[in-house]
């Protein structure tokens, strides 16, 4: 697949931690059968420039810091409950700055995996519907 604004390992490195803190198996599509990575793709390709480069040594830094906390190995190569816990003490330990950087990429996972069209379907929310009960009751009261 391309991508507008991030390379493939960077859409790598953003599914596995998605996969990581959304955790959707087996009730929920894995991460590879969402649309996740191009939503990612998608809002860094209109973020700031400033912003891409800094989200991208972001995930760099999240790829590697396993290696300095003693795991061994990166993020992408460590068995999904060590990244679990890997992710659970960048969140808790550390100066205040690191964990609302971990508790800002968590959040971002969430809300790219939870805006797939499909799983958002399968919690009970049906945008298109949404949206087509707007245009009917607009029509009825004859607004635009």
């Amino acid at each position: 697949m391309r991508f507008a604004a991030i390379a493939p390992r960077e859409a790598s490195i953003f599914a596995c931690v998605t996969d990581t803190v959304v955790a959707p198996e087996p009730v929920f599509p894995p991460v590879r059968e969402t649309d996740a990575a191009e939503f990612f793709d998608r809002w860094m390709a209109h973020s700031p420039r400033l912003n891409r480069t800094a989200l991208r040594a972001l995930l760099y830094a999240v790829e590697v810091a396993p290696i300095a906390l003693g795991f061994g190995r990166r993020l992408r190569r460590l068995p999904e409950a060590e990244r679990a816990r890997f992710l659970q003490i960048a969140e808790s330990r550390g100066p205040a700055q690191v964990r609302q950087l971990a508790e800002m990429v968590k959040g971002m996972a969430f809300l790219a995996y939870y805006g797939d069209d499909r799983v958002m379907l399968m919690v009970g929310y049906d945008a298109e519907a949404n949206a087509r009960r707007a245009r009917e009751l607009r029509a009825r009261e004859g607004r635009p």
